[in-house]
């Protein structure tokens, strides 16, 4: 065998290794082949491949304006080359490396000052807006507030916590506010349609008053009340005003009291007549039940109580125009199984509309068809569970993303290393959410009866089992990404 030497390792029972330097010890790099001479010509033609590599990364960060986002791929490099198979100057790399962090590491400390003069001007502009009440402007300024501070680098670790939590603190003090506000709005608009409703059905009433005079001086009354009730949405005054003023009419002419006998008056809808078999009458103004029982419509379709939905028509429409989603149980069954398969196809894709997406799969779902109730409840889980999952990595791909500009740069153990801590995070807030909604719902939580619950009730409830089912996924997911972590370790 050929004699040959090199000053950057040795070969030892036929195999080659790489000097020890620095920190690092001598390790084997491979074995000899043809000859000694043509191994050690091999592994150090290969060594310019690491020359070229730092040569690239001086190169990136001058020109790059966000110089500090290459630190990480820095420090990744330098761990890559302690294991590179090749014979060269390692030392003179690394003394490379050991510039170019240091001055990496100078930009940084000079970005975090500036960053933090940022985000202290940020929490400036923002705080006008904390106790605000034009809803739509503060919204609007907060949003776009929130915007500039995604895109603000990280700060010094001796101030991060301290901004955070401020920042933080008016966003939620302002939104909780306005949540607060629009909830009380809508009970508001709630009460008031109750109200109107409540006056028609007292006009009905006065139908069979058998004092006419008196009827007509108590209507009189009613609609001064109506007048004093206040505004609601005009899609739904329109329909209790046409009701209301059918009946006021109805009251003051005196040739008309006989025509309820003959009509009936539906009051679950805010009241108007209708002929029997259902539907709407333009002259008698309103709908009528059918017969049966079965809610609005009459024989050409509507709400069958006894079917449990909208009935379809003749055509095979469904009273809102569109195609009637009766199906078989079996028709059903497949649709939901398919939708479930879309939902997971979804988890831990990278998607820009992932929202939508989700959004759309969970209309396709109410629109599926009926199944046994056993069934139903076993594969809507399944389905809200898999498109939670979807939103949540998702949501938690771009949180990271934004939060640590290097991230894209990280070798899959860093980047896990990444997403553990603000997914521990998340969950930490949304225990103390869920802890207060549950505080707040006790009586929900208590009950066994369902039947007896207000639609208020039923709505808190809904709410009260998406949070339950969201921190069930981010833990599951956090418990995921440890595993996943742990096999690099």
């Amino acid at each position: 065998m050929d004699q040959a030497t090199t000053p950057f390792g040795f070969i030892q029972d036929g195999k080659i290794y790489r000097n020890a330097f620095l920190e690092y010890p001598a390790r084997e790099i491979g074995e000899v082949r043809e000859s000694e001479a043509s191994t050690i010509k091999y592994f150090e033609d290969r060594f310019t491949m690491a020359e070229n590599k730092v040569s690239q990364l001086e190169q990136s960060v001058e020109e790059s304006e966000n110089k500090g986002s290459y630190l990480m791929k820095l420090i990744h490099m330098r761990e890559s080359l302690a294991k590179f198979d090749a014979l060269g100057e390692y030392t003179q790399l690394y003394t490379r490396l050991d510039t170019i962090e240091e001055k990496l590491r100078e930009i940084i400390t000079q970005n975090r000052i500036k960053n933090l003069e940022i985000k202290r001007a940020l929490i400036a502009e923002a705080e006008p807006f904390e106790f605000s009440s034009d809803w739509q402007e503060a919204t609007d300024q907060l949003k776009e507030v929130k915007g500039k501070w995604i895109k603000t680098g990280a700060v010094d670790e001796e101030y991060q916590e301290e901004i955070e939590d401020r920042f933080n603190e008016i966003l939620d003090n302002f939104f909780q506010r306005r949540k607060q506000f629009f909830e009380e709005r809508k009970q508001m608009m709630y009460d008031r349609m109750r109200r109107y409703r409540e006056i028609n059905n007292d006009l009905y009433h006065l139908l069979r008053a058998p004092d006419k005079q008196e009827a007509r001086e108590r209507a009189k009354e009613l609609q001064a009340a109506w007048r004093e009730v206040g505004k609601i949405p005009g899609f739904q005054y329109s329909k209790l005003f046409r009701n209301h003023k059918s009946l006021t009419n109805k009251i003051f002419r005196s040739d008309s009291y006989g025509d309820y006998q003959s009509r009936g008056y539906d009051r679950s809808g805010g009241g108007g007549y209708g002929d029997r078999q259902g539907g709407y009458d333009r002259n008698r103004g309103g709908y009528d039940r059918d017969r049966s029982g079965g809610g609005y419509g009459g024989r050409q379709g509507g709400y069958d109580r006894n079917r449990g939905g909208y009935d379809r028509d003749r055509s095979g429409n469904n009273r809102y125009g569109g195609q009637s989603s009766y199906m078989s149980p079996d028709e059903a069954m497949s649709r939901k199984k398919g939708l479930i398969s879309k939902a997971k196809d979804l988890i831990g894709k990278e998607k820009d509309n992932m929202f939508e997406e989700v959004k759309q799969l969970r209309m396709e779902w109410k629109q599926s068809g009926r199944i046994s109730r056993e069934r139903s409840i076993e594969l809507t889980e399944t389905f809200n569970y898999a498109c939670e999952k979807a939103l949540e990595i998702n949501f938690l791909e771009k949180l990271v993303a934004n939060r640590n500009p290097d991230h894209s740069y990280l070798n899959a153990a860093e980047k896990l290393q990444q997403k553990i801590p603000l997914l521990s995070d998340l969950i930490s807030r949304d225990e103390e959410e869920l802890d207060r909604s549950k505080t707040e719902n006790q009586h929900l939580l208590n009950s066994r009866d369902t039947r007896s619950f207000s639609e208020d009730d039923r709505r808190a409830a809904g709410r009260l089992r998406s949070q339950m089912r969201k921190l069930q996924v981010k833990k599951e997911l956090l418990e995921e990404l440890q595993n996943d972590l742990d096999k690099y370790l």
